[in-house]
């Protein structure tokens, strides 16, 4: 079955990032907010306090590559030295996630990257559930949260912290995006703007018909969801319910790549995924 999908080519995805900094590289720095002196004393404060299964990387935004990496030697097997964000993008992200997640970061770069809202360094944090493929060939499920790292003085990030924690082995679990600050708090407001502008970008795909996702989100947000009862809150005959999980299970597969025991499983999925 065709199903529309993003162009998840990394190169294309840093083409994008590169084109939100058209001045004078030199003329963005100038202009940083955040100094060389915080960022070391934060790094070095990392690596004294980073425990079991943990690492991190810092991604230059103006570049769109991998500043610094710690870590990831020893608990995922890659050579540091040879670690690239390409190779994180292409090699080490699980295929089933990069829709989603490119679907997030992309309005994120559009969102953080352009002045939008008031940066401060180490206190906005993005959070995210995702499974990496170890060097060994098995994929962890860590949690991955990005902080502010450098920003300019139109409020613009130009760089972004991922620290990363391995929670288990990966069983299929979903994105779960949270934003949240250094203190706890939970940043709802941000979270729904950015959130809402990818479920747009989402709708604008047409994976799935209106129809289909009228269907599944009765199924998704309701645990005791019958077919006969959709088809006679929506209007319809329990067949044409019937064929819209068929489908929608269908092209869940192929968009996630992932072979979905049930409809049911797939729904979850995409409201997890912040889709639905």
């Amino acid at each position: 079955m065709a199903v529309k999908g993003l162009n998840i080519d990394f190169d294309s995805l840093r083409s994008d990032v590169l084109a939100l900094f058209n001045e004078d590289h030199n003329e963005i720095k100038k202009n940083f907010v955040v100094s060389l002196e915080e960022q070391q004393k934060e790094i070095k404060l990392l690596k004294e306090t980073l425990g079991s299964e943990r690492f991190f990387f810092i991604v230059d935004l103006l570049n769109f590559e991998i500043q610094e990496v710690y870590g990831i030697q020893k608990w995922m097997g890659y050579p540091e030295n040879e670690f690239s964000l390409k190779q994180y993008w292409n090699r080490v992200m699980h295929p089933s996630r990069k829709q989603s997640l490119l679907l997030i970061a992309r309005r994120m770069y559009e969102v953080l990257c352009k002045g939008a809202y008031k940066l401060e360094f180490m206190v906005q944090r993005f959070a995210t559930l995702t499974p990496l493929k170890h060097y060994k060939g098995h994929y962890l499920l860590v949690k991955k949260t990005s902080s502010i790292f450098q920003y300019d003085v139109r409020n613009r990030l130009t760089a972004y912290l991922n620290e990363f924690t391995i929670v288990s082995d990966y069983d299929g679990e979903a994105l779960n995006p949270s934003m949240y600050n250094s203190y706890g708090e939970k940043e709802i407001v941000k979270q729904e703007e950015i959130m809402k502008k990818v479920m747009e970008s989402f709708l604008k795909m047409k994976v799935f018909t209106v129809s289909e996702l009228q269907v599944i989100r009765k199924l998704a947000y309701d645990p005791d969801a019958t077919q006969s009862k959709i088809a006679s809150e929506l209007g319809l005959s329990v067949n044409t319910v019937d064929t819209y999980y068929k489908r929608f299970l269908e092209k869940a597969r192929v968009f996630f790549s992932e072979n979905f025991h049930t409809v049911h499983d797939a729904a979850l999925r995409l409201k997890k995924e912040g889709l639905l």
